[in-house]
């Protein structure tokens, strides 16, 4: 199984290449591949994370939130 990368180390990758470095350097100097920095990248323009885009794992949750928000129709008075 791959080695993950640690947020941190994507994060100062994509800080380095909006300095102007080229990727390959990046890649180079941080020990990752272009790839991962392009991926990286991609995701922080999609999804404002450079880790979104993730299927959400477990079970599903049995109310959604605009059922557990339904307004009180019903006064109750002693």
């Amino acid at each position: 199984m791959p080695e993950t990368i640690a947020r941190r180390v994507k994060l100062d990758a994509l800080t380095l290449v909006a300095a102007g470095h080229t990727r390959a350097h990046v890649a180079g100097l941080m020990h990752i591949s272009k790839r991962t920095i392009t991926h990286a990248k991609r995701k922080q323009r999609l999804y404002g994370d450079i880790e979104g885009g993730k299927k959400k794992s477990g079970k599903r949750a049995k109310f959604t939130p605009e059922i557990i928000n339904v307004p009180l129709f019903f006064m109750f008075t002693d």
